[in-house]
């Protein structure tokens, strides 16, 4: 497989501490990852909306779904099983009022169906709700809005891929959740724009109308799995980085996808 072009672009000096073996690292992590990578990831996640929507447009409408159907849904807004399902419990507690319907219908802003979501969602950990709210609204109109996970900004440690590559969190300090909404939409075309220069983005991939949002997605969980690789190399030995997955792998957990099956030697 071709390997990136200009892997230079995902290294800001902002990433980390100022340390060469700490940018050899980010290197080496760079090596482990080709565009192919992001089209086999973007093909994952494109099938995955084509599996979900059904479920997607039942809870749009207001009609009745399984708690079974509602944790399979929950599995690709979270990473971790216990983030997971805690997801699968708050949506069926939300499944019995308005903020699905109200959220994934177009009647409103967004701003003002977010900030309607997380009302409902009353004491639920801020960064849930908004991955639930986001991960639902990305999964049905996926040109229009963007995910919103604690890998790209987290609200609570303000810490993620977007304000390293950005080398700012300016845009994202602002106290209401729509406007903070609109400014990651800013940050998340800007990474888009960084993985074209990266090599790793081709511009007909991201030029796509169907594909394009997904590749987006698949590009910025390489980059922070990128960064999480530097920085455990960098403090941790070499001995027990050798059980870390591989860096794809590592995105597909971030994105909420299941590793592939491995073929049998």
């Amino acid at each position: 497989m071709s390997q990136p072009l200009r892997p230079s672009h995902l290294i800001k000096p902002k990433t980390g501490p100022d340390d060469p073996e700490l940018q050899e690292t980010l290197q080496e992590g760079l090596q482990q990852v080709a565009p192919d990578d992001i089209v086999q990831l973007t093909a994952e996640l494109l099938a995955r909306r084509q599996r979900l929507l059904p479920t997607v447009f039942a809870l749009a409408s207001g009609s009745p779904c399984e708690p079974e159907t509602l944790h399979v849904l929950a599995n690709s807004l979270t990473p971790t099983a216990k983030q997971a399902q805690a997801a699968a419990g708050l949506l069926q507690h939300l499944h019995s009022c308005e903020a699905l319907p109200k959220l994934l219908t177009e009647e409103a802003p967004v701003e003002e169906r977010l900030r309607y979501f997380l009302t409902a969602c009353g004491t639920a950990d801020r960064r849930l709700a908004l991955e639930t709210a986001t991960g639902l609204l990305h999964l049905a109109t996926p040109r229009r809005y963007w995910l919103w996970t604690r890998w790209l900004w987290d609200v609570e440690h303000r810490t993620g891929i977007l304000p390293l590559l950005a080398s700012t969190t300016h845009a994202l300090q602002g106290e209401d959740v729509g406007i903070q909404y609109r400014h990651l939409g800013a940050l998340v075309a800007m990474g888009a724009e960084l993985g074209r220069n990266s090599g790793l983005l081709s511009a007909e991939l991201a030029d796509d109308p169907e594909r394009g949002p997904f590749a987006t997605d698949a590009f910025l969980a390489i980059a922070y799995s990128v960064y999480l690789y530097g920085i455990t190399n960098w403090r941790l030995s070499r001995e027990f980085n050798r059980l870390l997955p591989s860096l794809p792998d590592l995105a597909r957990r971030l994105l909420g996808l299941p590793r592939p099956a491995r073929a049998q030697v």
